[in-house]
């Protein structure tokens, strides 16, 4: 049971976060799921009938992965998408939530996914600024300069994300995308792209 009433208590800051975890579902495979959002995203907000499709369709989309992977063996890692960078990220900032909260985290995170995936050559650089501007025009912030006060040596980012995902032969795992809601777990990522692209 969703009471979707309840988001109403929450400060536009804390439901902006909230909302970067629904835009992820569109991301990791809904397609259409992410260009309704980029249409319809002002009336999510305002409440009614569009918030509460938002919200079934993000709690359908997580229970279809879960089922399809309940012993996570692969696919439910796909839940990920923007989180080991956006880990990284509340962990530089000592989880102080005046700099930075989770779902922030994940914004940036998501589209750190996407402009990887282009420095990659899986996916058009246009992908990625279009994931920007949609979590942008609600927002959220979309670049690490946007999280105030000073972060921490690239060095000291990379062994957050060593962290948040375990590291094979010096083989990171990250969630990254060949386009629109086709993202894939790649469980081969060299450290040192890693370090350059940061």
């Amino acid at each position: 049971i969703a009471d979707t009433a309840v988001l109403d208590t929450l400060s536009p800051r804390q439901f902006r976060a909230g909302y970067a975890e629904v835009a992820k579902y569109g991301l990791i495979d809904k397609p259409d799921f992410f260009e309704w959002l980029e249409k319809n995203w002002r009336d999510v907000f305002a409440g009614g009938a569009a918030r509460i499709e938002a919200i079934a369709v993000s709690c359908q989309a997580k229970a279809d992965v879960v089922a399809a992977d309940e012993r996570e063996n692969g696919r439910r890692a796909l839940l990920n998408l923007g989180h080991t960078f956006g880990h990284a990220l509340e962990a530089a900032t000592l989880y102080d939530s005046s700099r930075l909260v989770h779902g922030e985290g994940v914004s940036i995170g998501m589209v750190l996914a996407h402009r990887f995936s282009t420095r990659m050559n899986l996916a058009s650089p246009d992908l990625a600024d279009r994931v920007e501007a949609h979590l942008k025009a609600v927002g959220l912030p979309t670049r690490m300069s946007e999280i105030p006060g000073e972060l921490p040596p690239t060095e000291v980012l990379m062994d957050a994300i060593a962290q948040d995902k375990k590291v094979k032969a010096g083989q990171l795992t990250f969630i990254l995308t060949r386009g629109l809601g086709q993202s894939f777990v790649a469980d081969d990522v060299p450290a040192s792209e890693v370090l350059r692209f940061i």
